[in-house]
């Protein structure tokens, strides 16, 4: 069980990766040049790292396991993990929504033009 759930981790972290590559760089001059973006691209950047670590912590569980070890008893852990995965996904989706919503604010106001 502990296999499928990091196999299910591991694609969602390759593609929360890739969104929000795809983030950074749609919206890269409009972060630039704001403050607050730029406040708010960092706290999903934390958030990301966050991410990639819930990632981790069953993947080398399963691979410090031996063969000898039942894997009976790390089966609760798994969900565990997978929810903490799952509460963390949703925190990170929520920020780089409102990261793009900010932006398209300000895009189209051009409020960041008058800030220092």
């Amino acid at each position: 069980m502990l296999g499928y759930v990091s196999f299910a981790i591991a694609s969602c972290t390759i593609a929360v990766t890739v969104v929000f590559g795809l983030t950074c760089v749609y919206l890269y001059n409009d972060i630039r040049l704001s403050s607050s973006l730029q406040e708010e691209f960092r706290t999903a950047g934390r958030r990301l790292i966050g991410n990639i670590g819930l990632f981790a912590i069953p993947v080398a569980l399963y691979l410090l396991n031996t063969p000898n070890k039942s894997m009976n008893n790390s089966e609760p852990f798994a969900f565990a993990w997978g929810a903490c995965y799952v509460v963390n996904l949703l925190m990170l989706a929520a920020s780089l929504i409102l990261l793009v919503r900010d932006a398209n604010r300000e895009r189209k106001t051009g409020l960041y033009r008058f800030r220092r």
